[in-house]
Parts: structure tokens; sequence; C-alpha cells
């Protein structure tokens, strides 16, 4: 036993040791003064002063162990019984169970605090006997024990019910003992503790709450092939791949935004249909971004460099040519309106669920009501004026930039065809070039040799109605495109609202196709300036010429028209020659 203290490591258990050893020593004085009558009662009070001893060593490792993991209070935590319950009938004690007792008391929330709160305590409890400092102490196999006697205490709650008659006699009771598991099922459903009538609204509000989860697990579906497109668009390189994400989106607003509100039923069969049609649209949304990578990683291939090395030198005779083309590009985008960039889902998304989505779009684009749209489909050329052309004092300017419009994007569209001639000149230098760069981007891959390209976008200029209803479901669009003839329209319902001096000033004639064709036939299709002609270069891009520039008086008239080739033409500029 003196062995066993010497052994024990704390110093503060050394006050222990000695006293211990003092009562060995009265123990010792009184057996040898009467060996024989006291010798069983020294071994029994030994023994018995041993086992204090030791169980005070135990209870003070024991809490020590509890300071150090802050639970010094556990033992009023963690009891074996958490409430009593007093009932007056037999079977009102065999059939009490723990869903009778939160009804009656009302006390759900408390016992699933007082639960959490052993919860805790057990977790640390299990941590600690895991791994720590104690294991090599001595009496650690007490302290284990009794830390696994606290788990067991701390799962769950329990109530005592006793069955007392109303004369006061005890007649039997039981223990309900409720484990945390089972507090967590009933926490997870509320319903349990509810009457028939809160059950049906619980129910109710629960499906309601299942039903705009499963909309907006739509929406987010729907959020992400946006972000995917509004973060891929600006990166593309084939830039007509954006207008397709541009439609794609734009088909997925008008299936999806607002008609997954409607849906009133978990089970409908719509939700698959809607599945089916955004899975679709994601599928071709990440198609364009991958074909267009694609396209990308063969621009900056070394194949690639070797054929524009190869085209250089055809590149650069054509580069003045090129230079031209892009500024009557630029002047029509001046003359007409530049694209902007709005949100389109803005006004369109009822419910706000949805995000914008970035679309380049004409700046032509009037959203009207209901009766607008109808009477502008039976009348479009003068709601054009109406809402496009709302500024009296600007329709001269207006008439004569329209005038001009007529004249610029004639010349484009010769220049398209001599563009689509050019390319068969680079032909002879490209080799092994993949077909499908030619299908996806046969533009972008000539631009890229150097030579201008017309976008059709530009050429293709319109004015668009549209109309949605309040709720979305009705959306209908109608386009005015803006070809010579309806251009010609346009200016003349512009001149019909100008006063009768105002309009002799601006009565002009127009430069038609007709009279284009007339002049270059009337002049032999040669420049009148330096004598070239198609007869020579079958490429060359002839223009007609005010020789008194408009700007300066001058008519659109025979006798004041002539037949130039760009390169004259675009050095003459407002000059007289």
């Amino acid at each position: 036993m003196e062995g066993f203290f010497t052994n024990i490591e704390s110093k503060k258990y050394i006050e222990w040791h000695f006293s211990f050893q003092c009562f060995l020593s009265f123990v010792g004085a009184i057996s040898i003064r009467n060996r024989g009558e006291v010798k069983m009662t020294t071994i029994i009070i030994i023994v018995l002063a041993a086992y204090i001893v030791i169980a005070v060593f135990r209870t003070r490792l024991l809490h020590e162990v509890l300071n150090s993991l802050h639970l010094e209070n556990i033992n009023k935590i963690l009891t074996k019984c958490d409430d009593k319950v007093v009932v007056k009938s037999r079977q009102a004690l065999s059939n009490y169970s723990d869903l009778k007792y939160f009804k009656d008391n009302d006390c759900f929330e408390q016992v699933k605090s007082i639960s959490d709160e052993k919860l805790f305590i057990q977790n640390k409890l299990m941590s600690f006997l895991q791994d720590n400092d104690f294991k090599t102490r001595k009496l650690y196999k007490y302290v284990e024990k009794r830390l696994n006697k606290y788990i067991k205490l701390a799962d769950g709650y329990c109530v005592q019910v006793t069955y007392i008659t109303s004369a006061g006699n005890n007649k039997g009771q039981r223990t309900i003992f409720i484990p945390n598991s089972r507090i967590k099922e009933i926490y997870n459903h509320p319903e349990y503790l509810m009457t028939k009538g809160e059950f049906n609204k619980f129910k109710k509000q629960k499906d309601k709450e299942k039903l705009e989860n499963k909309k907006h697990s739509f929406y987010d579906k729907v959020n992400s092939i946006i972000d995917f497109a509004n973060n891929s668009k600006d990166e593309l390189i084939v830039k007509s791949k954006a207008r397709m994400l541009d439609d794609l989106v734009q088909r997925l607003f008008d299936r999806t935004i607002n008609n997954i509100q409607k849906i009133k039923k978990l089970d409908s069969d719509e939700w698959n249909m809607f599945n089916n049609f955004i899975a679709d649209i994601d599928s071709q949304v990440r198609k364009i971004v991958e074909d267009d990578k694609r396209i990308s990683d063969y621009y900056a291939s070394e194949d690639f460099v070797k054929i524009k090395e190869t085209c250089n030198l055809l590149t650069q005779s054509r580069k003045e040519f090129n230079e031209y083309i892009d500024e009557k590009a630029q002047s029509i985008s001046q003359l007409f309106g530049t694209r902007v960039v709005r949100n389109e889902t803005k006004n369109e998304d009822t419910y706000n669920y949805v995000r914008a989505y970035k679309k380049s779009i004409t700046p032509f684009t009037a959203e009207v009501s209901s009766s607008v749209f109808s009477s502008a489909e039976n009348n479009p050329m003068g709601y054009i004026i109406k809402y496009f052309y709302p500024n009296k004092s600007q329709y001269k300017e207006q008439i004569y930039k329209l005038k001009l419009l007529i004249e610029e994007l004639e010349t484009l569209k010769e220049a398209k065809v001599i563009i689509d001639n050019y390319k068969k000149d680079y032909d002879q230098y490209i080799q092994d070039v993949p077909k499908f760069i030619i299908e996806n981007d046969e533009d972008g891959f000539y631009s890229r040799l150097g030579l201008t390209i017309v976008d059709e976008a530009i050429l293709n200029v319109e004015y668009k109605f549209t109309y949605t209803s309040n709720g979305g479901m009705a959306q209908r669009s109608f386009t005015v495109p803006m070809n010579e003839e309806n251009i010609i329209e346009l200016i003349h319902g512009l001149e019909s609202k100008l006063t009768k001096a105002a309009l002799a000033k601006e009565q002009r004639a127009m430069m038609t196709t007709k009279l284009r064709n007339h002049i270059k036939e009337r002049d032999n299709y040669t420049c009148c300036n330096c004598g070239n002609s198609t007869h020579k270069e079958p490429n060359l891009l002839l223009e007609i010429d005010h020789i008194i520039p408009v700007s300066k008086g001058g008519l659109t008239q025979e006798n004041n028209l002539q037949t130039l080739c760009w390169k004259c033409n675009r050095s003459k500029g407002s000059k007289l020659i």
C-alpha cells in the first residue's frame, strides 16, 4: 500500500499520503498493546481506510477531469429523472406516452433545449475518451467508467409517471425514456403534436413550401444557364454565335419565366416538360460555347499562323479597300443608330426570380400595349414615325440621313458580292483547313486572314414592336425591315409631315437602285475620274457620286451624277471633281 502512494504523481496528494501514514502508525500502536484481541479488527480498519483513501483520490481525479472539460455542474444536468408526472388511473399510467407528455405540458421546446445540452455533453465526453492526457494516471479506469455512465445518462430525457389515487395512495409508477433520436424525430415532424385542424393547415403550408422550393429549383436551373451565357458571351470568337445565344435564352425566357410560377401542383406533368426543355436549352448553349472554344483553339494554332503568313501579301494589297468598307459600315451605324445592351428580363419577369441576361438588340424596339400593337400592325410606317421619329424639328436632318442610308446600304451590298469573289483568291493559299471552321465561322476565318467582312446585321436593319401581357404568358412581336422600299416609304411619310415651304427645300429625287444602275450603264461602268472600269477589273467597286455634293445644294439628278470607283470617291470627299 505504501508503494502505491509513492507512485502517485500529483503533488496535491502528498497530504493524504502523510495522513494515511499517521493512521497506520496509530493502528500499529494499538496492535502492539492488544495483539491477540484486535488483530482482525485492525485488518478490517486498514482495508476500510485504504478504500476510503482510494475513493477520495478517484473522486478528486474525476473532478479534475470534469473541471478541465468545464463540466463542473454535470451532476445537476444529468439526472436519472428529468421530470415527474402524476396520473389518476391505472389505464392512464399504462397508456402514457412521450407525445401525451409533450401535449399536456406544452414543453417540447424546453425538452428539446435540455436534450441539445445533453447531446453536447455526450459528444464532448465521447471525444474526450477518444484521446486525452489523463490515460496514464493510475485511477483513470474509474474515471473512464464514470464518464461512460454520464454518456448513457446524456442520451435523452426521462419522465417518471406515478399513479396516485384521489386518496393519496401510490399505486404504481413507470419511467418513460425519450432518446435523443426520438426528440429529433418529433422536432422534424411537428405535426405529431398537432390537432387534426392544425395538421391540415400545416400540411397545406408544407405543400405550398415544397411547391415553391420546386419552382425555385427550376429557376436555379434557368439562372445557371443565364449566368453561363452571360459569362461566355463576351468571350465568343464567332460573334454570330452571340446572336444564337440570344435566341436560345429568349426561348428560355418565353417558356419558363412566368409559366413555371403558374404551376399549382407538385405532381404536375408540366415539371417533366419544363425539365426536358431546360436541359435541351442548356445543352445547346454549352455546345455553342464548346464549338467556339474549338474554333478559338484553331486560330491560336501553328497551322493557322502558317496560312495567315502565306496570305499576308494578298492581305496587304487589299488593305485600303478593307479600310474603306469599314468606314462605310461605321457610317451606316452612325446614320441608323448603334446597337445597345439592355436587361431583357427586367420588365418581363413578374416575380423577379430570374437574373437579367444582357442581350445586344437594335435600338429601334418599342414595347407597346395590346391596342397599340394591333394598330401598328395595320399601319406600321405611321407608328414607326410616331415612336421613333417624335421630334418634327429634326425631320429635315433625318430625311437627309435616310436618303444617304439608301446609298450606303447599296454600296455595302455590292461590296459584299465583291468580297465573296475575293475569298476565291485566298483559296489557292488555303490547305487543310478543318471543315468545322468554314462551316461555323467562314467570315471570321477570312477576317483573320485580313479580308474585311460585311456583317449581315448591318445590312438587315429593322424596326421592332413588341407586346408582353402583364402575366408574361402572351408575347407578340413584329418587325419592319428597312429595305430600300420601306426606307423610301418612311422618307415620304416624314416629308408629308413637313410644311410646303420646308418640303420644297427637301424635295429631291432619291438614289434608288434603278437610278444607280442607270448612271453606271450610262458611264459604261467606268470611273469618270481615273478611267478604270469593271471591264478591266471585274471586282471593281463603283459608286454614284454627286458632282455638286448634297451638302452644298446638289440635287439627285442625272446631270449631277457620275460614276466613280471607290478609290476616287474616297479621295474626293465633298470636293468638286
